[in-house]
C-alpha cells in the first residue's frame, strides 16, 4: 500500500512540473544511429500512433455510449464512465508527446482545404454536402483560432507543457469529440469551452514569460547600477 501512494505521489509531482514538448521536426533523411536504436524509436512511434487513435476511439465511443437517450445497463454505464476516466488520464499523462498534433496534423491541413473550398468551389459543392459558406467560414475562423493557440507546442524549440496546458489540451480533444458525436448548431458551448480552455493556457503562458523576462532583466548583472547617493 506504502508503495502504490509512494508511485502516486510521484505521479502528481511529474504531472504538475512542465514536460518538454515533443519536437515535431527531429526527422532526418540520414538517420546515423545504430539500427537497433532506430528499430527501437519506429516501433515508440508507431505503438504512440496506435495508442492515441485507441485512445481517441475510446474516447469518441464512450461519449456515443453516454449521450444515448436510453442508455444500457448501469455497469455498462459505469464501465464507460471509468473507460473515459482512464482515457482522460492517459491523455493528461502524454500531452506532452500528442500537443504538437493539435495544430500540425489536425487543424493544420484542415485550414488549407477550407481556404481552397471556400476560394474554388461554386454553389453547386454547398448544396451538395449541405453546408453553407457562413458555416465554412465560421469552421476556418475556429481553426485558425486553435491553430494560433496552439502554434507553440510545433517547431524546434517548442514550448514546455505545463499542468494548465495538459488540462486545456484534454479538455479541448473532449469537447471536440463531443461535438462530433452530438452535433449542435455550429460554434455552440462545447466548442467555445474547448477554445476557451486553450486561450486561458495560452495568457498563462504568455503571462509567465513575460513575467520571467522582467524577473531575467531585474537581475542581469550587465545592467549598470547607479551610484550610490543618485
Amino acid at each position: 500500500m506504502d508503495a502504490i501512494v509512494i508511485l502516486v505521489k510521484a505521479w502528481l509531482r511529474q504531472l504538475l512540473e512542465p514536460a518538454q514538448t515533443s519536437r515535431t521536426d527531429s526527422f532526418v533523411w540520414s538517420d546515423k544511429r545504430p539500427k537497433g536504436k532506430q528499430v527501437a524509436s519506429g516501433l515508440r512511434i508507431v505503438g504512440g500512433l496506435l495508442t492515441g487513435f485507441l485512445v481517441l476511439m475510446v474516447v469518441l465511443v464512450g461519449l456515443s455510449k453516454l449521450s444515448e437517450d436510453q442508455p444500457s445497463g448501469g455497469s455498462s454505464f459505469f464501465a464507460w464512465w471509468v473507460a473515459l476516466a482512464l482515457a482522460a488520464i492517459l491523455m493528461l499523462w502524454t500531452a506532452n508527446r500528442w500537443a504538437p498534433f493539435v495544430a500540425a496534423f489536425f487543424f493544420g491541413p484542415a485550414v488549407v482545404k477550407i481556404l481552397a473550398v471556400l476560394v474554388f468551389e461554386q454553389d453547386t459543392y454547398y448544396s451538395s454536402h449541405s453546408i453553407s459558406r457562413k458555416a465554412l467560414a465560421e469552421l476556418l475562423v475556429y481553426s485558425l483560432a486553435v491553430v494560433a493557440l496552439t502554434a507553440r507546442f510545433v517547431g524546434k524549440r517548442p514550448a514546455s507543457v505545463t499542468v494548465f496546458d495538459r488540462l486545456a489540451l484534454t479538455f479541448f480533444v473532449f469537447t471536440s469529440l463531443s461535438e462530433v458525436v452530438v452535433p449542435n448548431p455550429f460554434l455552440q458551448w462545447p466548442l467555445f469551452a474547448g477554445t476557451g480552455g486553450l486561450l486561458a493556457s495560452w495568457m498563462a503562458e504568455r503571462f509567465t514569460r513575460v513575467k520571467r523576462t522582467r524577473r531575467h532583466h531585474a537581475h542581469d548583472p550587465e545592467i549598470p547600477i547607479a551610484p550610490l547617493g543618485r
